[in-house]
């Protein structure tokens, strides 16, 4: 299948608005507003925009009051007015939360005040949700030593999306299965509508409109597709039956606790969606090919070499730089805390005749592992490679492969190279299907608008 082009992608970025990282996603950003002036008391953050470095400094290990946060700039402009409304002293800014090592990376939050203490913050909090604003409170956490790589990542992630939204617009590419409310529905692609969303579950997380025909032209009610999971065909056949509009969006935790219960969704934004009559568990991984695709060639899991092969990829592993640079860094932290650094090496093995995947993964801890909440070390290096007939080998490039997040392994193309089917919980939901050099054939991200701890 072709691939998208770096160079196209890029110029969806620039054509969206995208071209600084700022906590940006590929949708057209609202009109950056000027921010209420802020109290004598507070730096002077109102002018728009994220603010630059040396201010955010002034907000690190501070309690936030966070009214607003989403991974498109610029957003949130009503939530401003309503704040002056309040007639509180209020002293919005808006910050990225790449600055900040305890907050969720990718994301731009309009702060309404921030405060030394946990108490003051909840304190105001409860004075702007009776004033009928609502607002939840977290601790920025120090500045972030790595800004730099965190931007990095978010513009890759953005890249990644517009890669996304483009691949959609094949009718042959894999499409990703979600179920909601008991209902089985196919991602078709990204777009805008002014449809009203309706709740369809009882806590508002998932919102929805049906609509009569595919906004992207590619499906029609009747086609039928044939769905894969991680180890093979799960069901032929699936005719689609009715197409919708839905937002599944995470947000913010008091989102939920709003009284009355919010009218609108709290995050993200509506992707095109077709119904299929068949049935997937909730938590299930599933993909859909057009009918009459030829089938894929799925590895079976927990099958492969013998031991003493998975012994030389682990030896291979500890031999690695990445390896001792993370037992270095980790025993370094270990000592500052006066704990243990935990060492846990792990193979995941995937078969298909002689061919076989394995993935070798090495995790340094410290504590639970809290590393975003608890400030506990947590880092993880994973060696992936090909093994087949005759002792040949490849190692797989995909950077930042976590080998625990790989459900499944196939072959979809029949090229003899391997595809990896990959589910993350960490820092939004999301399902993908790599190429053997980590670029996406196909994925599904969730939104995630929580900043964190």
């Amino acid at each position: 299948m072709p691939r998208l082009p770096r160079l196209f992608a890029l110029v969806l970025l620039a054509v969206s608005g995208c071209t600084e990282l700022r906590g940006c996603a590929t949708s057209e950003p609202e009109p950056v507003q000027a921010l209420a002036a802020p109290d004598a008391g507070v730096p002077d953050a109102s002018t728009p925009g994220v603010a630059s470095p040396p201010l955010e400094a002034r907000y690190a290990k501070e309690w936030l009051v966070i009214v607003h946060s989403s991974s498109t700039p610029g957003e949130g402009s009503g939530v401003l007015g309503a704040l002056k409304a309040t007639g509180l002293p209020v002293a919005p800014v808006r910050l990225s939360t790449n600055a900040f090592k305890d907050l969720r990376p990718c994301l731009e939050v309009v702060v309404a005040k921030v405060f030394e203490t946990r108490a003051e913050a909840e304190g105001f909090r409860e004075q702007l949700s009776r004033a009928g604003v609502e607002a939840y409170v977290k601790n920025a956490g120090p500045l972030e030593p790595e800004r730099e790589r965190k931007d990095a990542t978010c513009r890759a992630d953005a890249e990644a999306h517009a890669a996304r939204a483009e691949a959609l617009n094949r009718r042959t590419v894999p499409r990703f299965v979600e179920s909601h409310v008991g209902r089985t529905f196919m991602l078709l692609g990204e777009g805008t509508t002014s449809v009203a969303l309706e709740p369809v579950d009882v806590r508002r997380s998932v919102w929805m409109a049906p609509i009569d025909a595919d906004p992207t032209g590619l499906f029609v009610k009747g086609e039928t597709v044939d769905l894969y999971g991680v180890a093979g065909l799960v069901q032929a056949g699936c005719a689609v039956k009715g197409f919708a509009w839905i937002n599944r969006g995470v947000p913010h935790f008091g989102y939920f606790q709003q009284e009355p219960p919010p009218e609108a969704p709290g995050c993200g934004r509506p992707w095109a969606f077709a119904e299929l009559d068949c049935a997937v568990a909730p938590d299930a991984v599933a993909f859909a090919l057009p009918a009459g695709t030829k089938a894929p060639v799925f590895f079976a899991a927990g099958e492969g070499p013998p031991e003493e092969v998975l012994a030389a990829e682990v030896r291979a592993l500890r031999r690695s730089e990445r390896f001792a640079a993370l037992r270095s860094e980790g025993s370094i932290q270990a000592e500052q805390v006066q704990e243990r650094l935990s060492e846990e090496v792990k193979s995941f093995r995937y078969a298909s005749g002689a061919t076989h995947a394995v993935f070798t993964v090495a995790r340094f801890r410290t504590g639970e592992g809290n590393s975003m909440c608890g400030g506990d070390y947590n880092q993880q290096v994973t060696r992936a490679v090909v093994l087949g007939p005759g002792g040949a080998e490849r190692t797989l490039t995909a950077k930042a492969l976590v080998g625990e997040d790989v459900v499944g392994v196939l072959d979809l193309e029949g090229d003899g190279e391997v595809e990896l089917l990959v589910q993350e919980s960490w820092p939004a939901r999301a399902v993908r299907l790599l190429h053997e050099d980590g670029s996406e054939l196909a994925g599904a991200v969730v939104e995630n608008c929580d900043c964190g701890c």
